[in-house]
């Protein structure tokens, strides 16, 4: 047991510990990546797993960024894998092969994308299913698996938040709808993060900040038009430090507004 005092409350402000979902196609891949943009937040070490990471190459900077050691990518083949990543970073990168060549400075924002994908594979392997074939007869998950997705989950989101950088998770998310009859169209009760069982619940009680991204308006060339509080996301922002709402967002953008952030960057 340890008293904290306000150096320590100050130094633990200064990290973004963000999650951040959204429907496919609001730009989660390219917020994560524009973490690579300024000095602020970059180098970057982007794990990625099952996401739309090929999108990047249509953003001259992102090329920009990978050729120069800013925005290093990793492709994830399993959860485990994670535990390697966590062992390095939180003994404070020390001389490792394989992680030295790939950057110049040490990494200041992580980035993991998607969590949804991740879940499911673990779903997948726990409950005796290959996630890498098509089956015809799929096990069921039993109620043993959701306890220990549930305690994976919530063991990876208070490892990582607790880093002394800034951390990202990105995920897909959940569409809530109401009751309606027969011949009606829908209606969107709100929106979640896309993860099964407790988690949905427990993994955004760890984060600081929620944030849902969403399209810009149709013909626009907002890529998205950030994050909300609106009474339909489920969302939250604990810094006391960002605004409810920043169109078009960067995680640079971001981080400026935290303290001891104000000043750098490109």
């Amino acid at each position: 047991m340890k008293k904290l005092n306000k150096e320590a409350l100050e130094l633990e402000a200064k990290y973004l510990r963000l999650l951040v979902y959204g429907e496919p196609g609001t730009g989660k891949t390219w917020f994560g990546a524009s973490a690579a943009l300024d000095t602020v937040s970059a180098p970057v070490l982007f794990l990625e797993y099952r996401a739309q990471i090929g999108s990047l190459r249509s953003n001259p900077d992102f090329v920009k960024a990978i050729d120069e050691k800013q925005l290093v990518i990793l492709q994830l083949d399993k959860y485990s894998e994670l535990n390697y990543v966590y062992t390095w970073l939180s003994q404070g990168c020390p001389e490792n092969q394989n992680f030295d060549e790939l950057f110049d400075a040490p990494p200041k924002t992580l980035v993991v994308d998607s969590l949804t994908e991740l879940q499911r594979s673990e779903v997948m392997r726990i409950s005796g299913n290959q996630a890498n074939k098509f089956l015809t007869d799929v096990d069921a998950p039993q109620i043993q698996h959701w306890g220990q997705l549930l305690n994976q989950f919530t063991l990876l989101a208070n490892l990582f938040y607790k880093l002394p950088m800034h951390v990202i998770f990105i995920g897909l998310e959940d569409v809530d709808y109401g009751p309606r009859n027969v011949g009606e169209a829908p209606t969107i009760q709100g929106y979640r993060l896309a993860l099964q069982g407790s988690s949905q619940r427990q993994f955004p009680a760890y984060a600081m900040t929620v944030m849902r991204l969403d399209r810009g308006p149709r013909g626009s060339n907002v890529h998205c038009i950030g994050y909300t509080k609106a009474v339909r996301a489920k969302a939250k922002e604990q810094t006391g430090f960002l605004p409810a709402k920043i169109p078009a967002p960067s995680v640079p953008q971001l981080v400026k507004y935290l303290p001891g952030n104000e000043e750098g960057g490109e």
